[in-house]
């Protein structure tokens, strides 16, 4: 009895002086913790979605980001998403402006000359969306329309030349108004990413839009683009490969989309593989 009171007094004594000699500074330091980041963001649906203001966000790339924020320990610069046209995001990347730049982006390979691409969270095929009473159905009926594409996109590369060669284009500066477009009969059609064609289709273009076709062969990889050669970036894509092989973007992904059936490739993808560029 006695020898089981000296026991729990000393336990109690023990954790007392624990705690008066831990020091937080001796924790161990997240690898961003004090770098500040600027990180851009363009809304596309579901990857980047902007809730009355600005500040409100959600999405597939923007909770990847947050997960990344909470491994690594970087703060937003003005505590912020930079948010900005598709356009503008990849300028101000290019130009250094943007440690990451993320909005469902379908990665080309001109890609990796400015940037480093992260490893492909999601793989999506286009579709073509047309106003809910067209009677577009395939690509040849696409001869002699108007299709509608944001600025620095170029759609009727996905089309055979002999139809994109009578097809008129419009640009739009945002993807909203590109939707806008068609819905309002100033475009008979336009080219979108199935995710977020689809998400469109069934909210607020509910009615007003459908989907017309799936464009054969058009699988396309999206992802997000890091600041290239900085010591940030390396950090930033070491996690990103952790989250990928952990589960953590595929529970992402399904929360947004739960009906994805996450390739088994993209689950092990390596540097190599992902970039084939010096980080």
């Amino acid at each position: 009895m006695l020898f089981k009171a000296f026991s729990k007094a000393l336990l109690a004594y023990c954790s007392i002086v624990g705690l008066l000699c831990f020091n937080p500074a001796q924790a161990q330091k997240l690898p961003l913790e004090g770098y500040v980041l600027d990180v851009g963001l363009s809304p596309i649906p579901p990857f980047v979605m902007i809730k009355g203001q600005f500040t409100d966000v959600s999405g597939i790339d923007v909770d990847i980001i947050r997960e990344l924020q909470r491994r690594t320990g970087f703060t937003l610069n003005h505590n912020r998403f930079h948010m900005m046209s598709l356009v503008d995001l990849i300028d101000s990347g290019k130009q250094g402006a943007l440690d990451i730049c993320a909005s469902g982006l379908v990665i080309n390979k001109s890609y990796s000359q400015h940037f480093t691409v992260s490893p492909t969270t999601y793989r999506s095929k286009y579709v073509v969306v047309v106003p809910s009473n067209s009677t577009i159905t395939n690509r040849d009926d696409l001869v002699g329309k108007t299709l509608v594409a944001e600025d620095g996109t170029n759609p009727i590369a996905l089309l055979p030349q002999n139809i994109a060669s009578q097809v008129n284009v419009i640009n739009q500066h945002t993807t909203f108004m590109t939707f806008y477009a068609v819905a309002a009969g100033e475009a008979d059609a336009m080219l979108a990413e199935e995710p977020m064609a689809t998400d469109v289709v069934d909210d607020w273009a509910k009615g007003k839009l459908k989907v017309a076709y799936t464009v054969k062969n058009s699988d396309r990889n999206i992802a997000m683009l890091f600041k290239k050669g900085t010591y940030e970036t390396k950090v930033l894509y070491e996690t990103f490969e952790q989250m990928l092989s952990d589960g953590t973007i595929e529970n992402i992904i399904h929360k947004y989309a739960p009906d994805y059936d996450f390739p088994e490739d993209l689950k092990s993808q390596s540097s190599q593989l992902a970039n084939n560029a010096a980080l």
